[in-house]
């Protein structure tokens, strides 16, 4: 199909993101859908406020019918106010967002002035179908997955099904995103082949996706394992890389297509990667291929060492013990581990989050990391903290220090200790870790100039002695 005059500029906001360099899948997939049906795209990511004029000025050169945006439920709010400066400027260009967010809360088109309408659900066919009746110039609001505020109600379309094929959809944009900068800073290539995740954590939006289509449960859908390994190559071959990042949390889940995938990629590439996996699906079998292929690092979803925590508050279905298991057979292949942390939900104490780090210390990850519970609207630990109250609604509506701080109503004093475990985790999980102190003493310093100005005066001590010896 030839190019369309129809253009888009796609925006990704990640106002005082965890990382700057961000890349976000779903946005690429949604753009090589678009770059497919031969309309003419653009995608800016946005990491502080002071970008904004940048995404004006964009839209002055580039002149777009649509800006579609992509947002989590931390960024909404800076979507929001981007979307009201654009409309004011810019009154004829059509304004949308889909994601996460929208998905799982779309009365959320309810909260500003700036945007026409959300996307919710899998957008990929109805988003095409959308940018068709913009250029057409016809009515866009009856298009499938789109939301909208009609007097002040919302109104949600009929849901296209969930595309039981990902084959038919092109690979993830890699070039009008920032993936090349993505993989420079992160030093390895990610890849996302799957959809849907069969579990109901409570914190997770996966159930809340598989409510929004009348389902139970929302089971993975995969990537034929050959197309998954084509996409590996196509990468690597453009963009060098030491590791591969496969961020499935179903990878294990499906046994013949994961055999399938680990005897494809042992045969058509050589370099090492890692995966993500669940404590409940290791085995001796399952190691074995995982080692062959190239398999050197798994991370896990530890989440918490408190077996109330994880089973009634988390709704996570696994026992310390199976935890303790999946460590020790995974360190026996010789492979490394990561394990990922939540702390700061409700109704946990200080000293279940010891009881966390406590277990952490047990199966002794390789790397071990923390976040702190964001409650995110739709899921059900998150609907059930805004029920009761436990969200400073305030702070929440315009804050971005997702995972890193909490926007429950808990006291200053218990505040400020979660913010001490998420800062401090290392150390407290490996206490006698020299190195890693080390390491971070080394960092604080070069912040702060003082390795360059010790490194000078150690030079000029040498120097002198040199030259007094002579």
């Amino acid at each position: 199909m030839g190019l369309s005059r129809l253009k888009v500029l796609f925006v990704f906001p990640n106002i005082d993101g965890t990382y700057r360099e961000s890349y976000s899948f779903g946005l690429a997939a949604i753009v090589s859908t678009t770059k497919e049906d031969g309309y003419n795209p653009r995608v800016i990511y946005v990491n502080t406020r002071s970008e904004y004029q940048d995404v004006l000025n964009e839209i002055n050169t580039f002149k777009p019918q649509v800006v579609g945006f992509s947002s989590v439920s931390s960024q909404f709010y800076f979507v929001n106010e981007l979307a009201v400066l654009i409309k004011k400027d810019y009154p004829h260009i059509t304004t949308v967002c889909g994601g996460v967010h929208p998905t799982i809360n779309p009365a959320c088109v309810l909260e500003g002035k700036g945007l026409d309408g959300v996307f919710v659900g899998e957008a990929d066919h109805a988003f095409i179908e959308f940018l068709g009746k913009v250029e057409n110039e016809s009515d866009y609001k009856d298009t499938d997955n789109f939301a909208y505020s009609e007097n002040g109600k919302l109104v949600v379309n009929r849901l296209k099904p969930l595309i039981a094929d990902l084959d038919i959809l092109p690979f993830p944009d890699k070039e009008i995103s920032p993936y090349k900068e993505y993989v420079e800073w992160n030093n390895f290539s990610p890849f996302y082949f799957t959809r849907g995740c069969p579990y109901l954590c409570s914190y997770c939006s996966n159930h809340a996706i598989a409510e929004t289509y009348g389902l139970k449960r929302n089971n993975p859908r995969y990537r034929s394992p050959g197309l998954c390994v084509s996409e590996i190559e196509e990468v690597i071959n453009k963009i060098p890389t030491s590791l591969v990042y496969v961020g499935d949390d179903t990878f294990g889940l499906n046994r013949k297509w994961r055999k399938e995938f680990l005897a494809e990629y042992r045969r058509r590439i050589s370099k090492e990667f890692v995966c993500v996996l669940r404590v409940d699906v290791i085995s001796d079998e399952f190691m074995r291929d995982l080692k062959e292929a190239g398999c050197c690092r798994i991370s896990f979803g530890l989440e918490s060492g408190n077996d109330y925590v994880r089973k009634e508050i988390m709704h996570r279905n696994m026992s310390n013990k199976q935890i303790i298991k999946a460590f020790d057979i995974v360190h026996r292949y010789g492979m490394k581990t990561n394990a990922i942390n939540i702390i700061g939900v409700p109704g946990e104490t200080e000293e279940m989050i010891w009881d966390t780090i406590r277990l952490n210390r047990r199966v002794k990850p390789t790397v071990s990391g923390v976040n702190i519970f964001y409650p995110y609207k739709g899921t059900k630990l998150g609907d059930k903290c805004f029920e009761e109250g436990l969200v400073d609604e305030e702070l929440y509506y315009s804050f971005s220090k997702e995972r890193r701080e909490t926007v429950l109503k808990y006291s200053e004093e218990f505040k400020e200790r979660l913010v001490y475990y998420h800062q401090n985790w290392h150390c407290l999980v490996y206490p006698f870790n020299m190195k890693y102190r080390l390491k971070k003493l080394l960092r604080i310093l070069r912040v702060l100039g003082f390795v360059s100005t010790l490194k000078r005066s150690v030079l000029s001590v040498v120097k002198k002695y040199r030259y007094n010896s002579a």
